[in-house]
């Protein structure tokens, strides 16, 4: 089952990243936030942007997905920057290819035009994914990143969701 996040979901939601942010280089992040640092970035985001948790028959949380505002600057506001995590144990079962759809038809919905995947690479199943809904790759920065004593690079995956010209006023 898909449904959007809610700030009691931090805890499940801390619990599936940092896996992400301790082992690999998956995340560039150093130390994994703990569950009230989550909840205020779920809060902060669904402000904006969706924020999508999978739960599997039990209820228990095992994936998520998320979008961003990209660059921070006022003419990219029709683009957001995408994220989906996944249980180590649920990988490879689709659940991460079915939050991106929700995700995806989340922003058309809210009229945003272009998402943006950032992939550190190598990472072929994200890759595989994010191609699997419709993502194409747009570019690679080779050795942007400093973590687990080695440099990495990053890939931009980009989709163009579609929708017409913003207003003069939007």
């Amino acid at each position: 089952m898909l449904r959007s996040a809610t700030i009691r979901d931090a805890s499940a939601i801390a619990a599936i990243y940092a896996p992400f942010v301790h082992h690999g280089t998956r995340s560039f992040e150093s130390t994994a936030p703990d569950a009230t640092e989550m909840a205020l970035r779920i809060e902060r985001t669904l402000k904006t942007h969706p924020w999508i948790v999978a739960e599997d028959d039990g209820g228990e949380i095992v994936g998520y997905a998320y979008a961003t505002g990209f660059r921070g600057r006022d003419a990219y506001r029709f683009t957001a920057e995408t994220s989906v995590y996944v249980r180590p144990g649920s990988q490879g079962s689709g659940v991460g290819s079915r939050l991106a759809i929700a995700l995806l038809e989340a922003l058309r919905t809210s009229g945003c035009r272009t998402a943006i995947a950032v992939i550190t690479l190598p990472n072929e199943p994200s890759v595989r994914m994010h191609e699997h809904v419709g993502y194409r790759e747009a570019g690679r920065l080779p050795a942007v990143g400093w973590k687990a004593d080695r440099w990495i690079d990053i890939g931009y995956w980009h989709l163009d969701l579609g929708g017409g010209e913003p207003s003069e006023t939007t």
